[in-house]
């Protein structure tokens, strides 16, 4: 019998369905996994035992919906985790919830506003509506937060919660059944939720008069005036009419003298005049004042003659979501624009703010380039919006199809010029997309087919491909239902499944590399949600987990833990877990969230127990009152929840051009190449057949090792010659690539 040696040099196609077993024809075959579960594929092809979950805390209650969504800073390390509940708000700060500290004593002189905070009685209080001298716990006016974790109420109610999109400070928060809110961060502990109104930020001018003849036979005059932000100059609605009378207009030496209340933080004021009775108003001047110094002869403004230009007229102000069945569903930015879209009234209608000014949907007659921009999708059936996405174009996604809307001749999007075109008739699910550079990850209708959606400069429209094809039977029967992107440093598309599954996707679309691995945990785990949150040093994966723990549902929150380490004491490899360093201990506390669960543990960089329920020392391991007694001493510990089953297998060997498929084989030894990797671990051909690594006597047998592992495999012959790796240790494994010595029968 003829031996040979094949290597498989990449993972990087992921798990592999097993309707495309016999297809070794695809490129993508020879770089493909029969299995992929607790391993992540590495971006560079190598695959990888994901790291352990990192116990951040318990999510308010387990009644009610909750969902994560992130608020990103400007400033490394300063990024937001954010847990929105059944009317509540709370934060997390690079894995710690934010407290409060230092709150004043509630002062009945002191003018309160949203945001403040107040002691009162030992209870700390969130101010929600602005007041003097309301005494907590007063509910029209106070919030009592729990002990000093820091809370904040919304309107938004659960099962639908919220979908939001953040620009600058502002998170905008949107649901067909509330009206749109804005969530704005001023710094760690004063963040603010204010109803989004959609007219000028500057308040109109007040009090018109001005001189004139009272001869209401005269001429009439109708004066307008509005104010411009003194920093933004956004333009106010307009004033009140003043109406002056006289035989003949202003003069220079006659002037018509106009005065007004100021605005707040007006810069200028905007005079208009409608000289015919015709209610059409046309620009004539600009004036300054500043609100303070008097005015000459107390008035603010001579007109004395300016001729009106009507192509400048005031402001249109025009309130939208308002009402029931007129509250939008999604929200986005776009070319210095905020838009929102998809209303119970109007599900195909989209709406775009002023530009520059995102909460002003005003316009102006005769319509302005900066004016505010509304349109509806004409299609063949009805489409209602889904997803509005921001690229180099706007892209809305429907349930029927795809679309791309811009402005004329590759122009900006403006009132007078909007093009919509669909490209696709693919559909698009209510999940919310993810942006990878210049890709867009969608779930298709139906959530079953995970798509791509890149611009195609060529054709100015849209490609793109179904990224579940090659593993279809991860989607059998299920939906996804949420979709989140961390980029650093694996570049990895993570998903929820309908049934409480994790999958990874990543995804290197330069390379063309996309492969799909799927995670599981104990303690009966169902992951609920996924929210990136950028980092000092990488792009942290925070989930939201439902677990049995103690015969009781709870809910948490738990972050992927780091996985770039240098030394083996900061391996973190367990689950919910929690890590101790400082001077030796053998009594672990503070375990109350994993009562009654047997755990493993790692100890100064060895394993101290695996978590192996059957073993006969695995009570010794069990929490109870919260904390488990080591059989010995150390300063780095970490515990939690076992990953029992972390283990990659082959596909069946075959490659074109060949007859190895066709013939009875045998794996009768293994070379695997590991890249920092602990040299603990086991192989064979299935998983009843598994023997542990044993290193040769010139080869470490811990630490971290880089290296090609030699390992006897001992096996029968078969038609497939596939492999089993599996990391039951709480220790990291990465693979590089793995070659099976075969024997070759006939």
């Amino acid at each position: 019998m003829a031996t040979r040696t094949i290597i498989q040099r990449s993972f990087a196609t992921g798990e592999l369905s097993p309707a495309l077993s016999a297809r070794a024809d695809l490129a993508k075959y020879q770089t493909a996994l029969r299995a992929c579960r607790n391993f992540w594929v590495q971006r560079h092809g190598g695959v990888a035992n994901r790291p352990g979950t990192k116990f951040i805390g318990a999510a308010k209650g387990t009644a009610t919906k909750v969902q994560l969504l992130r608020y990103v800073s400007e400033i490394a390390g300063e990024s937001i985790l954010i847990e929105m509940g059944h009317l509540y708000f709370r934060f997390f700060k690079n894995g710690a919830a934010v407290n409060v500290a230092g709150v004043p004593a509630w002062n009945g002189a002191t003018t309160y506003v949203i945001g403040d905070l107040v002691v009162s009685a030992a209870i700390n209080y969130y101010c929600i509506a602005a007041h003097v001298n309301q005494i907590p716990p007063n509910a029209a006016f106070w919030y009592p937060l729990v002990g000093t974790l820091y809370e904040i109420p919304h309107p938004f109610t659960a099962p639908t919660l919220a979908r939001w999109e953040q620009s600058g400070a502002i998170i905008t928060l949107t649901d067909q059944n509330f009206t749109p809110h804005e969530l704005t961060f001023v710094n760690l502990t004063r963040w603010t939720v204010i109803p989004i109104t959609t007219k000028p930020a500057i308040a109109a001018p007040t009090g018109l008069t001005g001189t004139g003849s009272s001869d209401t036979l005269g001429q009439k005059f109708d004066y307008k005036v509005t104010a411009a932000d003194k920093d933004s100059y956004e333009e106010s609605e307009a004033s009140n009419t003043h109406a002056v009378y006289r035989g003949g207009g202003p003069t220079k030496n006659l002037p018509f003298s106009l005065g007004w209340n100021p605005s707040v933080n007006a810069g200028e004021y905007y005079v208009y005049l409608d000289p015919f009775r015709n209610g059409i108003y046309g620009y004539i001047a600009t004036t300054v004042w500043d609100g303070i110094t008097p005015p000459p002869l107390d008035f603010v403004f001579n007109d004395i003659g300016f001729p009106p230009d009507f192509s400048q007229t005031p402001p249109v102000v025009v309130r939208l979501f308002n009402a029931a069945n007129k509250f939008p569903a999604m929200s986005a930015y776009f070319q210095q624009r905020r838009f929102f879209a998809n209303t119970k009234a109007e599900p195909e209608s989209v709406w775009g703010s002023r530009l520059g000014f995102i909460g002003n949907f005003g316009i102006s007659s005769p319509l302005q380039d900066d004016d505010a921009i509304n349109f509806r999708l004409a299609a063949k059936q009805r489409q209602p919006v889904q997803h509005l996405i921001g690229l180099k174009t706007l892209v809305l996604l429907t349930d029927t199809g795809e679309w791309i809307v811009r402005g004329s001749d590759q122009g900006p999007l403006i009132p007078t010029s909007v093009q919509a075109d669909q490209v696709a008739y693919w559909g698009a699910s209510k999940v919310v997309p993810a942006v990878v550079g210049q890709s867009i990850i969608y779930v298709q209708t139906r959530g079953r087919i995970v798509r791509d959606l890149q611009l195609d400069p060529s054709s100015s429209g849209l490609n793109g491909r179904d990224l579940t094809l090659l593993a279809g039977h991860l989607f059998k029967g299920l939906t996804i239902s949420r979709l989140d992107f961390a980029q650093n440093p694996h570049s990895i598309v993570w998903a929820i499944r309908s049934d409480g599954g994790l999958l990874g996707l990543t995804y290197v679309p330069d390379d063309d590399v996309w492969g799909w691995h799927r995670h599981d945990s104990g303690a009966s785990a169902v992951f609920e949600d996924v929210c990136v949150v950028p980092e000092t040093d990488e792009d942290a994966v925070y989930l939201l987990v439902t677990r049995t723990i103690n015969a009781a549902t709870v809910r948490y929150i738990e972050r992927l833990a780091n996985r770039e380490f240098l030394l083996l004491v900061n391996a973190f490899f367990v689950d919910a877990g929690l890590s101790y360093s400082g001077a030796p201990i053998s009594v672990i506390t503070g375990l109350g969230h994993l009562e009654q669960q047997i755990l493993a543990v790692l100890g100064d960089g060895t394993v101290v127990f695996n978590g192996d329920p059957s073993a006969p020392t695995a009570n010794n391991f069990k929490v109870v009152g919260g904390s488990v007694t080591l059989p010995a001493a150390y300063s780095v510990i970490h515990a939690g929840i076992p990953i029992r089953h972390a283990e990659i297998e082959t596909v069946n060997l075959d490659a074109p051009g060949t007859s190895i498929r066709d013939k009875r084989k045998r794996v009768q030894g293994l070379t695997i190449l590991v890249e920092k990797s602990s040299p603990v671990f086991q192989a064979g051909p299935d998983a009843a057949h598994l023997l542990s690594y044993r290193p040769e006597t010139w080869q470490p047998a811990s630490g971290l090792v880089d290296d090609a592992l030699q390992q006897e495999i001992t096996a029968g012959f078969d038609d497939y010659g596939r492999i089993v790796i599996r990391q039951t240790e709480p220790l990291p494994l990465t693979i590089l690539g793995v070659l099976p010595n075969l024997e070759v029968g006939g």
